[in-house]
């Protein structure tokens, strides 16, 4: 989730009454290519080849920034090797998800393809001489990934895309087509972050605004209510249960309910859906919290997710 604004400075005023407040948060949606990665652990592994150090620096830019949108930025997905194919099978996933310990597996392979050098042109004022001719160079490449969720669809999903990268050979004039064309090559590396990084923006959430209710009170105890929502407009939703918890155990019960829906509102924020449906069940044995039917719709699409 991301933060909300902080709470307006002014809020109806009621004398015994719960009132309810709309916080308005961005919510993690699944990436555009249908993939939910949220709260789920990923490996990424590529496959052994002529291509491999392609693949290995490709993976490693996908892997930063598939950690910088689900993990904070920590470095939380490995990178793995596996023995080239040309498909895998469901038993060779379940395998990696088992040696991995990942909940969801990619599985790059890159195949560069004939590099076709143009004209090898001379440089004015060349540092130096082995840098005195430089020639553009061509390299097509096909990429494809298979990705397993081992907590979706026991099946495979298959990515493919190609394009083709240029590079600029530099030397001294005394290379031959496939000298230049091995160099090119051999600097293809360099561009795999680029195509790491492409290759993640499918994968990456997408954000939607949704509204969350809560209830507070006016009165002798309104600070209590009111610090605690401060809390959750912050993003501060643990804060925000300690500062609702006593709150659960004095007063009538309609405030006891009304706080108990509170916390269980903050634990579903808090992607905790089991302790949020236990404290939602509790508060409806107290009261009849008009909120709480919205809340149980939440929790039931989540957890048939799981």
């Amino acid at each position: 989730m991301k933060k909300s604004s902080i709470l307006a400075a002014a809020l109806l005023m009621a004398a015994c009454s719960p009132q309810v407040y709309p916080l308005y948060l961005d919510v993690r949606q699944p990436s555009s290519s249908g993939l939910d990665l949220s709260r789920k652990n990923i490996a990424i592994a590529y496959m052994e080849g002529a291509d491999t150090l392609f693949d290995r620096q490709a993976a490693s830019s996908l892997a930063r920034s598939l950690e910088a949108d689900y993990f904070g930025g920590q470095q939380t997905i490995g990178l793995y090797k596996v023995p080239a194919t040309d498909s895998l099978s469901l038993d060779t996933m379940h395998s990696l998800v088992m040696d991995t310990e990942g909940d969801v597996i990619f599985v790059m392979n890159s195949k560069l393809g004939e590099a076709a050098p143009e004209s090898n042109q001379p440089v004015r004022n060349a540092a130096s001489v082995d840098s005195a001719y430089v020639c553009p160079v061509a390299v097509p490449i096909a990429t494809s990934l298979q990705i397993y969720d081992s907590m979706g669809e026991d099946k495979i999903l298959n990515f493919k895309g190609s394009t083709v990268l240029r590079s600029k050979v530099y030397n001294s004039g005394m290379l031959t087509d496939d000298g230049i064309k091995t160099l090119a090559r051999k600097s293809m590396a360099e561009q795999a972050e680029e195509i790491g990084e492409r290759i993640s923006k499918r994968f990456l959430s997408r954000w939607k605004t949704e509204s969350f209710s809560f209830y507070y009170f006016d009165g002798l105890d309104s600070d209590k209510w009111l610090d605690a929502l401060q809390h959750a407009a912050d993003g501060e939703f643990k804060k925000a249960v300690d500062g609702w918890t006593p709150l659960v155990k004095s007063g009538s019960n309609v405030k006891r309910a009304c706080a108990a829906y509170n916390i269980a509102m903050a634990f579903y924020l808090l992607d905790d859906y089991t302790l949020s449906s236990k404290w939602l069940e509790y508060a409806e044995k107290l009261e009849n919290v008009t909120l709480g039917a919205g809340l149980r719709t939440r929790l039931k699409s989540k957890l048939e997710k799981l």
